[in-house]
């Protein structure tokens, strides 16, 4: 696949965080985080209808974790790393952990402004700390989530979607690189809207290599990154397949697709 448009040291950081956090999801019990339950609300993904209790000592054990591994590639972080975690009393921790399963962005970057770091730092590492944890809820329902209609979002963290693979007979599966919930939808179907209208679907094979493709769809411009992995990528983690393709998202992107419809047409 080619990465070309990554560096060799940003994958090879990349791949170690992953072994980190498929480490970290060995020492997690399902039945301390997760209580499989009923969904009633089926356009609600599972977190945001459940209770998921996170470890607070484990998760800050993992974020200074990721914190030593960035400082390790790049040693100029050392100072920012310090401060952070010289902030994460049991308070904070709690507040990390609250806003980055909801995606709040916004409370990172004032977060990094008000501390003095690199804007983007502590939300990767909260991210990427929490990961684990996800992914023991993705696994608890992961029969659950073909009959929730989140459309456009991973029904299980609400990660919007961008990736799917292609299994078994030519199956459709949709993964999602934040939680690894999979789940299989049709083949000829957008992901994002539902349209099934095939004129209205198109697929670009990249680079000649038809284990890759972009599926587009005129009726909501969204786009998929559909990877056949039967032969081919294999060994690749879900999040690892997104990183490696991330040529793919480039692509789609310069053709206009990944922009809603309504802001595209304004």
């Amino acid at each position: 696949m080619k990465s070309s448009v990554i560096s060799k040291e940003y994958l090879a950081l990349q791949t170690d965080i992953s072994n980190l956090q498929k480490e970290w999801q060995k020492k997690l019990e399902a039945s301390t985080i997760i209580e499989k339950q009923t969904l009633t609300e089926k356009q609600v993904p599972v977190i945001a209808q459940t209770e998921v209790v996170i470890n607070l000592e484990q998760y800050k054990e993992w974020v200074f974790e990721l914190g030593d591994l960035l400082v390790e590639k790049d040693p100029k972080l050392i100072n920012d790393i310090k401060t952070i975690k010289e902030s994460l009393n049991d308070g904070v921790v709690k507040r990390w952990a609250d806003e980055v399963l909801a995606f709040n962005q916004l409370f990172f970057a004032k977060y990094a402004e008000e501390a003095n770091v690199a804007q983007w730092l502590p939300y990767l590492i909260a991210e990427h700390a929490i990961r684990p944890f996800l992914r023991v809820v993705s696994e608890v329902f992961k029969e659950d989530l073909s009959a929730l209609e989140t459309k456009g979002s991973c029904p299980c963290c609400g990660e919007p979607i961008r990736l799917a693979v292609l299994e078994g007979k030519g199956s459709k599966m949709i993964v999602c690189p934040r939680c690894e919930a999979k789940w299989q939808q049709k083949r000829l179907q957008c992901s994002s809207c539902g349209n099934e209208d095939h004129k209205k679907l198109s697929y670009y094979t990249v680079e000649e290599d038809k284990n890759l493709q972009i599926e587009v769809c005129e009726e909501c411009n969204s786009y998929m990154k559909i990877i056949d992995t039967r032969k081919k990528y294999k060994k690749l983690t879900p999040f690892l397949l997104d990183v490696n393709s991330i040529h793919l998202d480039i692509i789609a992107q310069e053709k206009g697709f990944g922009i809603p419809k309504e802001e595209v047409s304004s």
